[in-house]
């Protein structure tokens, strides 16, 4: 059987190849290669994100090292030298032995073995002077931060301009601490405080979380979440804390008809259909087929029985006849360039760009026009993004509201859990 570190390099390669997201790929890594240990699925997780997550900070070593640019480099070199680097360089307990051997192996057994010498004169180089390197001066902020934090420079001036620069330096240091698990309770089938007893008996490592009522946060879990009896009889959801706020903010009620027209895999779905406590009617939409499949197996485990899941276009001519209006409520959790959501997927660092915010502002405007149409009168609509760009957030919202004089915008406070109030403005 493959190795870790070869399980690793392949994801990076298919991530470039295939633009896939790496935390998929390694669902179907698992899901075809179950007899992977679950020692080597922490280890192979671990080289895959932090690879992205210090992706700059890596490049910028390397390229000190490397006789030949970097840009010149087969991807699949480049990606075995990040590999050994990111593990010389953050993974103090992984003998610096093994990661350059290791490296230099999967080097040879490559369609360029000769490259093996160079892998292993790169990394050892590193090895021996790595204390020497000088990082930039903090005096330049720009430049600090992108090669000590591993950001897109154009990101961090971006911050730096719009949010100043303590709150960057903060923004760009919590994107790289590793996120923990989060877990929501199924509170139709059992209370938050049950289940904590219960899960202790699985993880030693477990609190509430500080700001939604429901939530449960696992530290350094040892075991697959999804091969534990609790998971199979629907007890929780894997869900972050700040997603776990939007089912509060569109506050369903028993018997309501709700409409989500961004389902996903349905992780705010499910949420809203327990907060309706299986009373009334929840359509959800999303364009992929494969999502919704994946989000009607998912409301099956967790008892849901009034979700209708519909593959659709939001912005196609059919929608209307598939989902007849008018909903009491509806979620606009728009596609959106997800800046806001770094820490858990680095990878974003290195697809997103400034540009595709405007493309993508234009479509969120499209999204909520539309969802209007299908909205009772006095009814609640709420857009949601996981961004921290006020084009795709602020000036959208601005825009529908100059536009759509019927509606009016409410303060999120009221509606959000009582220790999470604090948390919004009045905007």
């Amino acid at each position: 059987m493959p190795s870790a570190r070869a399980w690793a390099l392949d994801c990076l390669l298919q991530g470039e190849n295939k633009d896939r997201f790496p935390d998929r790929l390694l669902a179907d890594l698992y899901r075809q290669h179950p007899e992977i240990p679950s020692l080597d699925r922490a280890f192979i997780q671990q080289l895959v994100f932090g690879v992205y997550r210090w992706r700059a900070s890596i490049d910028w070593v390397l390229d000190k090292f490397s006789r030949t640019p970097l840009p010149r480099l087969s991807f699949r070199l480049l990606c075995l030298l990040r590999l050994g680097a990111f593990q010389i360089l953050f993974l103090d307990k992984v003998p610096v032995s093994a990661a350059v051997n290791e490296a230099v192996e999967l080097a040879k057994s490559g369609p360029a073995p000769w490259t093996g010498g160079m892998v292993n004169g790169v990394l050892r180089a590193l090895v021996r002077e790595k204390e020497t390197l000088n990082l930039p001066d903090s005096q330049d902020l720009v430049a600090y931060l992108t090669i000590t934090q591993s950001h897109p420079e154009w990101l961090v001036r971006f911050w730096i301009e719009s949010l100043g620069p303590r709150e960057t330096t903060a923004l760009c240091e919590a994107d790289n601490r590793i996120p923990p698990l989060t877990l929501r309770t199924n509170t139709l089938k059992i209370s938050r405080s049950t289940l904590l007893e219960q899960l202790r008996n699985t993880f030693a490592d477990l609190e509430p979380t500080i700001y939604s009522p429901e939530g449960i946060r696992v530290a350094h879990p040892r075991t697959a979440l999804q091969d534990i009896p609790e998971y199979r009889q629907g007890l929780f959801q894997i869900q972050d804390e700040a997603s776990q706020m939007i089912a509060f903010l569109l506050d369903p009620q028993p018997g309501e008809r709700i409409l989500d027209l961004c389902a996903g895999f349905g992780g705010k779905a499910t949420h809203l259909a327990q907060r309706l406590e299986s009373r009334g009617e929840l359509l959800a939409v999303d364009r992929d087929s494969r999502k919704i499949r994946d989000l009607a197996q998912n409301a099956r485990r967790l008892g849901l029985s009034i979700i209708r899941g519909l593959p659709a276009d939001i912005l196609g001519p059919d929608l209307p006849r598939k989902a007849p209006a008018p909903f009491d409520r509806i979620l606009v959790d728009a596609p959106c360039s997800g800046w806001g959501v770094i820490r858990r997927h680095p990878d974003l660092k290195w697809r997103v760009r400034l540009e595709d915010s405007d493309r993508l502002a234009q479509q969120q405007i499209k999204f909520l026009q539309k969802a209007s149409g299908w909205l009772k009168s006095g009814g609640v609509l709420v857009y949601a993004t996981c961004t921290l760009c006020p084009e795709e957030n602020e000036r959208v919202v601005e825009r529908f509201l100059n536009e759509n004089p019927g509606f009016r915008l409410e303060p999120a406070g009221p509606f959000l859990p009582e220790g999470a109030r604090d948390l919004s403005d009045p905007r």
